[in-house]
């Protein structure tokens, strides 16, 4: 009877391991799936907030271009009012640059080197609008058109590298 009761001890206690080790498996498993998830939300986050100051710039990029196509190329169609508004505009978009810096830190923080590009590529073709298109720099408005196409081309590049991550995450 005693090799009975030890082989039966040694069955529970095979069982008892087998079951041990499975309750930690699963118990490991599940844990790893919430930090995965949890990672995968924070990546979210982050690159719905580089969209978010990304479109803080472009909205008043949008609002120079429109004001520049406004007054065209020549400054004697200018108004004051126009004038101040373009200077207030120049002065905001100087000022709002600041986001680009913040959503690269983040895309740097999350190892986006290929969506950092295509960002520096849309917002220093921006930068060149800014610096080329102002009343009084400019003769010609096929040149200002030209270089706004441009720009909206940067601008769905960046949007589709944008829309490729926040799928693939």
């Amino acid at each position: 009877m005693a090799n009975l009761d030890i082989i039966d001890s040694g069955i529970i206690f095979i069982l008892g391991g087998i079951f041990g080790a499975a309750v930690v498996f699963y118990t490991l498993k599940d844990k790893r799936q919430q930090q995965q998830q949890a990672m995968s939300m924070r990546r979210i986050g982050l690159l719905e907030q580089v969209a978010q100051h990304v479109g803080k710039v472009s909205h008043v990029f949008s609002k120079y271009a429109s004001l520049v196509a406004e007054i065209g190329p020549t400054i004697d169609r200018i108004s004051a009012k126009q004038e101040r508004e373009l200077d207030s505009l120049s002065e905001e978009l100087v000022e709002v640059y600041q986001e680009i810096s913040i959503a690269e830190s983040k895309l740097l923080l999350l190892g986006e080197q290929k969506l950092e590009k295509a960002m520096k590529l849309y917002t220093s073709k921006m930068a060149q609008y800014r610096k080329r298109i102002y009343p009084g720099r400019y003769n010609k408005v096929d040149d200002a058109r030209q270089l706004k196409t441009e720009v909206s081309q940067m601008r769905e590049q960046f949007y589709n590298v944008l829309s490729q991550r926040y799928d693939q995450t």
